[in-house]
């Protein structure tokens, strides 16, 4: 990597404990883990990568062989790696790849209980009614997400509700 002493380590899953492995790296400046798989691996290391506070130093690159690959599809590196003849040049292009910043967030919903009163009526007139509660609610929802994405503050829950 640019001239600077690069450090490799295999891991294998099947085999070793990956946070065991990944605390190894945690004195380094700046590191690089290439995940072989698919996107719920690549979210499983990065949730590893989160627990041990190594999202800055970490750049996580990703070789597509899970049956999804949204994320290697959506950063250029197609949908899959099928033909390993082509692994060397896969793994030079990895290498010389300029690095992206990703945001990682997650929606939480639940079910709230509506009183009696504001159930939702049999005759048309109340139906609109309960549909303008259902709309009510929709819109609170879509501001609270609108809140979330626009926001700046990224390490920081938006309590909107």
């Amino acid at each position: 990597m640019n001239g600077e002493a690069t450090h490799c380590l295999i891991v294998d899953f099947m085999m070793c404990c990956f946070s065991v492995s990944l605390r190894l790296f945690q004195k380094f400046d700046n590191f690089r883990i290439l995940v072989c798989g698919g996107d719920g691996s690549v979210g499983w290391v990065l949730s590893e990568i989160d627990k041990l506070n190594l999202h800055k130093q970490c750049q996580l690159g990703v070789l597509p062989l899970g049956t999804g690959n949204d994320l290697a599809r959506v950063l250029g590196w197609g949908p899959s790696c099928d033909d390993d003849t082509q692994l060397p040049q896969i793994l030079e292009k990895l290498e010389r790849a300029s690095t992206k910043m990703l945001d990682r967030w997650s929606i939480m919903t639940y079910e709230i209980k509506i009183p009696p009163k504001h159930s939702c009526p049999t005759t048309p007139e109340g139906a609109d009614n309960c549909q303008f509660h259902i709309s009510a609610y929709e819109d609170s929802v879509a501001t609270h997400l609108t809140k979330i994405l626009d926001s700046e503050q990224h390490s920081v829950v938006i309590s909107s509700a």
